[in-house]
């Protein structure tokens, strides 16, 4: 999405960090060549071949990446971009193998809460249509998740559970969208459980419903709420929240009753910075993270489920690595909470396609419409000698495996040092972009592939 602060849109896509970063150029090949020769021997003797990104087919080529999970409860899987296919199947391929091999039952996406409750509903029970809900809730700043990658995953994750006792789950941790099937089931829980306090959740929550199941839609409509209106909706949400934990414990949909709330709460706080201002946009997007944070961690305590989290790699880091848009990673946050129990998975590649999303207009040069009204398909050629993807491109396996932790000098070293790597979100990569990665300090392992093409969008 094209960046433009005096737009909602732009609004979103400074809060949901989607940013680019690309490859270009500086240092040349050939005065690089004599230490990155050495660099690629270490990481030749540690790498591990991925067999496949394809979901079908054997996955004995991932028992090295089970071994590096070992006992991790939580796993996350970043992404380059956010709407290129390899990186929605090869998520697929692994939740696939860690809910086969290492006992996982919980998918979770850089998605909203109330998304991830309706497409759980579909996962467990059938019910919905997953392409409606994505239609309508998976919009907006997530509009590329729209595609078929991503619905391949859900309806997989349904036949699972249609031939399976135990089942899997999807987890929406994100706050960005307030849908209405979180209201309906904190005041259905309300009006079960303690019918006398139905009429003041209904006033607390009187307004805040969204107008249309458009999240995009109506985020724009929210965030051009005047401030004071925006801080009055977070207050009234978070007393809604407060109250229901001052009231006694009624059954199991107690804790969750009360997440629901949290959740609601997230996102009218979230609105309530004043994102007009880069301090505002600031907090907005440290309080973002710790609330995903915060929904992963609860689901995992609550449930005991094992969970992959999907997201942009930025936001699955330890480090900050686009500190305009993400200072405040949930992958550092996870790892401060859980330990060791959280392991974190980066992504690279050297080339390929990708999808953007523009305002208006045609396709700029260089790219070519995707499958819906303002989104393209672009493409980024090989890596430029000063970027990470050139030294992992000359590994000896196309795609492979790399625990940063494990590497021998110099790779340690090399892994230690910030340089240049692509970090696409909803927009088009320039060369103009840039983001400085050091890969040891952001993530336990790297999974690179040496060519992507982008994801198939739903029309």
């Amino acid at each position: 999405m094209t960046v433009n602060t005096k737009t909602r849109a732009g609004v979103l896509a400074l809060s949901l960090a989607l940013t680019t970063a690309g490859a270009a150029a500086g240092a040349s090949a050939a005065a690089a060549g004599t230490g990155d020769a050495k660099v690629v021997a270490a990481l030749d003797a540690v790498a591990k071949p991925l067999a496949s990104t394809s979901p079908r087919g054997g996955m004995r080529d991932l028992d090295a990446f089970g071994a590096m999970v070992a006992g991790a409860k939580v796993v996350g899987v970043g992404e380059a971009t956010h709407s290129t296919a390899e990186f929605y199947t090869l998520n697929h391929r692994l939740f696939r193998y860690l809910v086969t091999e290492k006992g996982f039952t919980t998918f979770a996406r850089e998605l909203s809460w109330s998304t991830g409750v309706r497409l759980n509903d579909y996962v467990l029970n059938g019910e919905g249509d997953p392409r409606t809900i994505m239609h309508d809730e998976v919009k907006g700043p997530y509009d590329l998740f729209d595609n078929q990658e991503f619905l391949g995953l859900l309806t997989w994750m349904r036949s699972y559970n249609a031939t399976h006792q135990a089942k899997v789950q999807f987890m929406g941790a994100d706050l960005l969208y307030p849908g209405d099937v979180l209201f309906d089931k904190v005041l259905g829980y309300v009006a079960e459980h303690h019918p006398d306090l139905t009429p003041e959740f209904t006033k607390l929550y009187e307004g805040l419903r969204p107008t249309t199941p458009n999240a995009g839609e109506y985020m724009g409509i929210a965030l051009s709420q005047p401030l004071e209106t925006r801080k009055d909706n977070a207050r009234r949400a978070t007393e809604a929240l407060k109250l229901l934990q001052q009231q006694k414990a009624g059954g199991e949909d107690y804790p969750w009753a009360v997440q629901h709330a949290r959740a609601l709460s997230q996102t009218f706080t979230d609105f309530a910075f004043d994102q007009a201002t880069a301090e505002g946009r600031r907090q907005a997007q440290e309080y973002r993270d710790t609330a995903l944070a915060d929904n992963v961690v609860w689901w995992n305590r609550t449930t005991g489920h094992k969970i992959q989290v999907s997201g942009l790699n930025a936001h699955l880091s330890y480090t900050p690595i686009d500190t305009m848009f993400v200072p405040s990673p949930m992958g550092g946050i996870l790892r401060e909470r859980l330990g060791d129990r959280f392991l974190t998975v980066g992504t690279s590649f050297d080339q390929g396609g990708y999808n953007f999303l523009i305002d208006k207009g045609e396709c700029p040069a260089g790219s070519r419409p995707a499958e819906r009204p303002l989104a393209c398909k672009g493409s980024v050629p090989t890596a430029g000698a000063d970027y990470n993807e050139y030294v992992l491109d000359q590994v000896r396996h196309r795609d492979f495996i790399l625990d940063t932790r494990t590497a021998p000098q110099p790779a340690r070293a090399w892994l230690a040092q910030a340089r240049s790597s692509r970090l696409i979100g909803g927009g088009f990569w320039s060369p103009e972009q840039a983001t400085k990665v050091a890969l040891g300090k952001s993530f336990d392992v790297v999974i690179h592939l040496h060519r992507v093409r982008a994801a198939k969008l739903l029309p």
